[in-house]
């Protein structure tokens, strides 16, 4: 737990994970031999410099921890969960999770309103 009563998502027994240790597990674990051992690169496993984990990043396969981060923001919006809500528990603006975030389409994103708005009105019908 920090000074601020937080207690951070990922740890060490020292405290948070740092940044640059988030990115090199993220390229560590998205390389495909370690999720079912085929390259589709034709590399042979026994000779590529990427199994080694310090070279990790220099599969083609590899990805940076921005496509999860924009995974888990785009769910979280998806899931109805309101963008201000969004913005405070992914450290990122309204405008910038527009702008790079928000990969819903205007049609899902009319749907969605029209769904909230729905269960609001009903919500305060049912209980008069």
């Amino acid at each position: 737990m920090d000074e601020y009563g937080r207690e951070p998502l990922l740890a060490t027994s020292r405290g948070r994970v740092a940044t640059a240790t988030i990115r090199r597990y993220v390229y560590k674990r998205s390389r495909p031999y370690v999720i079912d051992r085929e390259c589709p690169h034709d590399r042979d496993p026994d000779e590529c410099e990427a199994i080694d984990v310090g070279h990790a990043s220099n599969c083609p396969s590899s990805v940076t921890p921005h496509p999860i981060r924009r995974g888990y923001t785009t769910h979280l919006l998806q899931a109805g969960v309101p963008v201000d809500v969004v913005s405070d528990r992914c450290n990122v603006s309204p405008k910038v999770i527009d702008r790079h975030y928000d990969v819903r389409s205007e049609e899902d994103k009319m749907r969605q309103r029209r769904e909230v708005l729905d269960e609001i009105l009903d919500d305060r019908l049912n209980d008069r």
